[in-house]
């Protein structure tokens, strides 16, 4: 499956503000909009997915994780305002399917 991933924004977490975490570390989360080849069969439109990247830095030892959400959004502008959302809450690649699944049953309701 070829898709088209876009920059949408990015955030930052200082570690020292954890009780639970010794020593000096950074924690950057990068949030992207993937725009998949799919058109939506009912209205002709492109489908959108998300892909949250942490990359982990801590006593000088780099780890990254991430998770990609294909093909679960009809319209831009939705996947803007979910985008933004998890941005501004600083969700991790590990939270972002239950908040994904959280807003869509909101948005059923």
């Amino acid at each position: 499956m070829s898709a088209i991933k876009e920059f949408y924004g990015g955030t930052s977490i200082n570690t020292r503000d954890f009780e639970n975490i010794t020593g000096k570390g950074k924690i950057e989360l990068k949030y992207y909009k993937i725009i998949s080849n799919i058109v939506n069969k009912r209205n002709k439109n492109q489908i959108f997915g998300i892909e949250v990247v942490k990359k982990c830095v801590h006593n000088n030892i780099v780890s990254e994780e991430k998770k990609e959400i294909f093909n679960c959004i009809e319209k831009e502008e939705v996947a803007d305002r979910v985008l933004e959302l998890l941005k501004i809450n600083k969700v991790s690649p590990i939270n972002v399917v239950e908040v994904l699944e959280d807003l869509s049953c909101k948005k059923k309701s």
